[in-house]
């Protein structure tokens, strides 16, 4: 039995509108004088990337832009990113975006201070030591990757996306300012909400640190659910049950947009040490092969997995369903269980989410190919709550489709 847990973060989190504007003094402080800044040609079309390398210009940072990052980065893009830095002299990293412009500088950032190629690091705990110093932006409110330890990138050929995992990927500043989102489009801020909803349910619902299926003294980034995860996921629902849908119908709305942003980081500090699990197993097979969103394929998932995992997680349930607002006082501990898996169908109709595979792109004739795959990716699957092999996963996966 483990009874140690162990829960690390980035050195240091900036948090509030107009943060953005600290960060050359920032970069001064963490004595850089040239900035490599991996995003996005949208975010450059939408003045964010200006407004990020105005204050370290103003403090005499040196500021050279990769604007190719794109959903999902497939190893190719994560190699021209690499070329396009190599050579520069560069002794800082700012991701700026959602979380694949986030986990797209991670990477470049490793291999820019360790070398070798993406591949050499795949799984836990290859990375030999820090990375090049990384300040992570995001401008969605979703991913967490602006406090996490995971890198993932998209292998195109066999068609699944595959993670680097190590606590020296976490960013040295997480710089979150809710101001950068109020440009999200609803469907973006309904994906990457949903994915920090279903960051928070799974630390929430994982084994606990002490029964997870592993030895005592492994290696492992993700250590199963604790008592400091619990009560950051706990907040995290809270604010997301408040704010997310106003943050989609009122894309203005500078205080839900606050809270979504908070909900993320607290999300993304709780999911990173406490870990995630089936829901997030599947979401990588089913995402590299439709090309849908990690949210998009996280949020048809998770009320299917709550449900599958609610025999063995009813006082958990039941307290999300609190936590989402419902009024579940007095009632049997199984109902107000149910409750909580029918509070996040609520959400996800009131946010107009998709509440099935189909709408995704998959077919009767994928779930095997992805049952199979997702029961291999081990580092996740070993927190689910409740045992799945290949035929517990189809006969989900169906019922999603």
């Amino acid at each position: 039995m483990r009874v140690v847990w162990h829960f690390g973060m980035a050195p240091e989190v900036v948090f509030g509108p107009g943060a953005c504007r600290k960060l050359g003094k920032i970069a001064r402080r963490l004595q850089a004088s040239r900035a490599l800044v991996v995003t996005d040609k949208v975010l450059v079309e939408l003045g964010l990337v200006e407004r990020v390398e105005r204050p370290l210009v103003e403090e005499g940072v040196t500021v050279k832009v990769f604007d190719g990052g794109v959903e999902d980065p497939p190893i190719r893009v994560a190699e021209q990113c690499l070329a396009f830095a190599r050579g520069g002299g560069f002794d800082l990293v700012v991701g700026l975006g959602g979380g694949s412009n986030i986990d797209l500088a991670k990477a470049t950032a490793l291999v820019l201070r360790h070398g070798g190629n993406f591949s050499d690091y795949f799984g836990e705990y290859k990375v030999p030591g820090p990375i090049l110093t990384h300040i992570a932006v995001p401008t969605t409110s979703g991913t967490g990757s602006e406090v996490s330890p995971v890198s993932v990138l998209t292998d195109e050929e066999k068609k699944v996306k595959i993670g680097i995992s190590d606590n020296y990927l976490r960013p040295r500043v997480a710089l979150v300012d809710p101001e950068l989102c109020l440009t999200m489009p609803p469907k973006v801020t309904a994906d990457t909400g949903m994915d920090a909803l279903c960051h928070a349910i799974e630390c929430y619902t994982n084994v606990p640190h002490r029964y997870l299926p592993v030895p005592e003294d492994a290696d492992i980034v993700f250590s199963g659910k604790q008592p400091l995860a619990d009560c950051l996921a706990e907040r995290a629902i809270e604010l997301i049950g408040a704010n997310l849908r106003l943050a989609v119908d009122q894309g203005n709305n500078l205080e839900a947009r606050t809270g979504m942003a908070l909900a993320s980081l607290l999300a993304g500090m709780a999911f990173s040490n406490a870990g995630v699990a089936a829901v997030h197993a599947l979401s990588f097979p089913i995402g590299g092969l439709t090309k849908a969103t990690h949210g998009a394929c996280n949020g048809v998932m998770l009320p299917h997995l709550m449900q599958y995992n609610l025999p063995v997680c009813r006082p958990e349930m039941a307290r999300i369903a609190h936590l989402l607002g419902e009024p579940v006082d007095g009632l049997p501990l199984g109902e107000a269980a149910q409750r909580g898996v029918e509070a996040v169908r609520s959400l996800m109709q009131d946010i107009r989410f998709p509440s099935t595979l189909r709408e995704l792109g998959v077919k009767e004739e994928d779930i095997r190919w992805i049952a199979e795959t997702t029961v291999g990716i081990t580092r996740l699957m070993r927190g689910n709550p409740r045992r799945a092999g290949v035929e517990d996963l189809e006969a989900i996966l169906r019922a999603a489709l």
